[in-house]
């Protein structure tokens, strides 16, 4: 049965949600403003990837990409949301595990509070790297004052806490993690298209912000190599891709759903989602047997590529064998393609990778550029 695995991973992982997203009508889910993300946080979803010892439900990478795409076949926009607390709290766990009993505790208090965490990395400017932080941190005392804005910042509206990548004026890098409520954040109207809407995408603007030097997490002498940062890209990359592989699927049941006989347009369509649900679920594998680095991450950006382009090959396909009334019909369906388009925004762009992909391929060491 279609999505079979990934409807059982979320009524495992995530009961509560079930009903409220095969009962709430998708553009009632999409819109700005939705309760959505309200009933995630309220199903125990802030949680998930983060062990059961720190208070988590202990789901590993690949169930994660199971649940995401259950949660993207019903609102796109609560699966991109949610992506980017996913990512932070999966690169939070990871300083933790490896840092000390404050760290650990820190972790488990967020997951036990349901804290939403909104991701303030990957600066969206054109020619820009995902790596070089946009915002600044100078350290004053006890403190660092951060200045600088994410936009678009999924969760914007919803967040408890802020992980904000930083350059430090010392030449420094580090993660920033503040309290949503601190003074001197403030959010500011930027997604202006209805298209994913209910992922509160938003500018959050930074103006002499104060966090204390105990949360701001230094890469030098915590992540020398890179690698958490990386670690969250990892993450990013499987939960995202999930997502609208989720939303493509959803064409997929209504064209089961209409009862249509083409057949040959049905598996044509489906052969190019699950092709792409493989790939990932591989390199989810990967991921909970500990891979990390430079070559899962090709690996993984490669079938993000792939990817992009069979869901858009898919998603045209489904629409035509579902025919032009059923078109005309249901606001959904066009929705639904145009929410699928938008897995080529997130960064990095492929222009700006692929030299270094293939300069890897050639023996080269690989870098986010």
């Amino acid at each position: 049965m279609l999505m079979a695995r990934e409807r059982a991973a979320l009524q495992s992982f995530l009961p509560e949600l079930v009903s409220y997203l095969d009962e709430t009508p998708l553009l009632e889910m999409e819109r700005r403003g939705s309760d959505a993300i309200g009933r995630f946080r309220d199903a125990g979803g802030a949680g998930l990837t983060i062990p059961v010892a720190s208070g988590g439900l202990g789901a590993s990478a690949l169930d994660a990409v199971r649940v995401q795409r259950a949660i993207g076949s019903r609102s796109p926009s609560l699966g991109a949301a949610t992506t980017m607390h996913h990512l932070s709290l999966a690169t939070l766990n990871e300083f933790a595990q490896e840092g000390t009993d404050d760290d650990r505790a820190l972790l488990k208090g967020l997951v036990e509070q349901r804290a939403l965490v909104a991701s303030g990395f990957s600066e969206g400017a054109p020619g820009g790297s995902v790596f070089i932080p946009t915002m600044r941190a100078t350290r004053n005392g006890d403190v660092y004052v951060v200045n600088g804005s994410k936009k678009p910042c999924s969760l914007s509206g919803s967040m408890d806490l802020l992980t904000a990548s930083v350059q430090i004026d010392n030449g420094e890098r580090g993660i920033a993690l503040i309290p949503a409520q601190t003074p001197g954040i403030t959010v500011r109207q930027f997604w202006e298209t209805s298209i994913l809407a209910g992922a509160e995408s938003d500018e959050v603007h930074l103006e002499n912000v104060e966090v204390p030097a105990d949360l701001v997490l230094l890469n030098g002498a915590d992540d020398p190599d890179g690698r958490h940062e990386m670690t969250g890209y990892l993450w990013f990359g499987m939960l995202i891709t999930a997502n609208y592989l989720g939303a493509a699927s959803s064409l997929l049941e209504r064209l089961l759903a209409a009862g249509k006989a083409d057949y040959e347009g049905y598996v044509r369509a489906a052969a190019d989602i699950e092709t792409g649900v493989s790939a990932i679920e591989n390199i989810a594998r990967a991921v909970d047997e500990g891979e990390r680095g430079q070559d899962i991450s090709v690996r993984l950006l490669l079938c993000r590529i792939a990817i992009r382009d069979a869901l858009v090959r898919a998603s045209a396909t489904a629409i035509e064998s579902l025919g032009g009334i059923a078109f005309i019909k249901s606001s959904d369906i066009g929705y639904l393609a145009a929410a699928v388009h938008a897995l080529a925004f997130h960064p990095p762009s492929r222009r700006s990778v692929s030299e270094s992909l293939a300069r890897f391929h050639a023996g080269d060491e690989f870098a986010f550029v």
